[in-house]
């Protein structure tokens, strides 16, 4: 075995979901006696942890990728080896196009080889050749557990628990179920423990995260549910936030929408992807929800639990949608006023069933026009919304300094990462251990609000 220590450097690329596989394959290395770094040109080894969602995810792969081989090559010229290796959702869906299209990149690894990081890593540096290890292109099955070792890598204040992987939904636009494969439960017990120890770690804020949160629990027929999940987590002592990200309209139910509301820390946030509203857009997008009983959820949402902040997103240029059809989801949009949305303009993706469809496509700057339009109201309705807070008083978590004297913090109406941040000039004195401050806010943008911390 090589005596001197490996050091790796690890990007990771894609929603929260990808940094915990990232998370795992870090604890995966550091408890195998591989280094970890965040100074890039101390490493041995970039490992590129890949989304590949959609076109713009591919090209950011594409863009990271070719860094590395550029800092791989660098180190070639100096007499320094080093290597590249892509992990992920990439290698895991095209993996020999993967193969032809990076010839340099030293070491593939798909999304089952997640908890075994190490061994390939371990077997590239003792034999400095590539190891290719090209995924065989099977769907993945693996699904981490509590007694998985992983490190962290977000803002010590809050974390990710994946409580399920993979999906069953045959959305036409996503190629997730053919990435990701079946959708699979942990139980509760296992993410009880997991959620007990980040607490312990003095975690704030917990996300529970799937490819769809709602669905949780029924490949077990046990009578798991996402709700019994959040009495259970509910019930755990300390001061924490819970957060419930990536539900499904079809799977929602009166009694997840009251534990989000009404829960002691349950953020009461519902983060529902509709896509559309367009009887005939949800149907080709195989949606399994229209738009009458869309509609009627909505309300419900909307009339019976108001304490619900909404996030949203929506889908444009979807093959066959008409001018009729975006003004449908225009006027919505306007009627509705989500508390946040985020919209996406359409890509065709290979192995999807949008491939099969026999419809029209829409011209890729139409699709962004009408992305614009919606984000161009959604813009007034947050600049609303948010200048309406100024003056009040609320609590905040703590996510990073930004200089001395300031926090980037989030209320409990914003998620990590999409929505707003509250920019907060903090008393003097040492706030490092600090997880929660009250503060009150100053000033509103359209995405972002300024407060100072209250003495209280």
């Amino acid at each position: 075995m090589n005596s001197n220590p490996i050091v790796v450097y690890v990007v990771t690329l894609g929603c929260a979901k990808n940094l915990v596989d990232a998370e795992v394959m870090c604890g995966d290395l550091a408890v195998n006696g591989i280094y970890l770094t965040t100074i890039r040109d101390d490493a041995d080894i970039i490992l590129i942890n890949t989304c590949s969602f959609i076109r713009d995810a591919r090209q950011e792969a594409e863009d990271e990728i070719r860094k590395a081989l550029d800092w791989k090559e660098k180190g070639a010229k100096e007499g320094v080896w080093r290597a590249v290796a892509v992990s992920g959702c990439l290698p895991q869906r095209n993996p020999k196009e993967c193969a032809v299209q990076y010839p340099n990149v030293d070491l593939f690894l798909g999304l089952d080889d997640v908890p075994k990081v190490h061994e390939f890593i371990y077997d590239l540096v003792e034999n400095k050749i590539k190891n290719r290890n090209i995924p065989s292109g099977r769907l993945s099955t693996y699904l981490y557990n509590e007694e998985t070792p992983r490190i962290t890598v977000t803002p010590q204040n809050y974390a990710y628990i994946k409580i399920a992987e993979g999906c069953d939904h045959r959305c036409a636009f996503c190629a997730i179920p053919a990435i990701r494969g079946h959708f699979r439960s942990r139980t509760i017990p296992s993410i009880l423990t997991e959620f007990q120890n980040l607490l312990e770690q003095g975690v704030g804020e917990i996300n529970l995260i799937a490819q769809d949160t709602t669905h949780y629990g029924h490949d077990l027929n046990d009578g798991t549910n996402l709700a019994k999940l959040l009495r259970a987590c509910d019930k755990l002592e300390g001061d924490f936030w819970i957060r419930v990200l990536y539900t499904h309209p079809f799977y929602m139910t009166d009694e997840v929408l009251d534990l989000l509301a009404h829960s002691k820390h349950v953020a009461p946030y519902l983060d529902i992807p509709l896509q559309h509203i367009s009887d005939s857009i949800l149907n080709n997008m195989q949606r399994r929800i229209g738009r009458e009983k869309t509609l009627a959820l909505m309300e419900n949402i909307k009339k019976n639990y108001p304490e619900l902040t909404v996030r949203t997103t929506m889908l444009l240029g979807f093959p066959g949608e008409t001018e009729t059809d975006f003004q449908q989801l225009l006027q919505f949009v306007k009627e509705y006023k989500f508390d946040h949305l985020g919209a996406f303009a359409f890509s065709l993706e290979e192995g999807t069933p949008a491939m099969n469809l026999k419809l029209p496509p829409v011209p890729e700057e139409v699709a962004q026009q009408r992305r614009g339009a919606i984000l161009e109201v959604q813009q007034d309705v947050a600049l609303e919304k948010n200048a309406a807070l100024v003056g009040q008083e609320c609590r905040v978590l703590l996510e990073e300094p930004e200089d001395d004297s300031h926090y980037t913090a989030r209320m409990l109406s914003d998620a990590a990462e999409v929505d707003n941040i509250v920019h907060v000039a903090m008393l003097p004195g040492d706030h490092s251990e600090e997880v929660f401050a009250s503060v009150k806010i100053t000033g509103a943008g359209q995405y972002d609000y300024e407060a100072v911390q209250l003495d209280h």
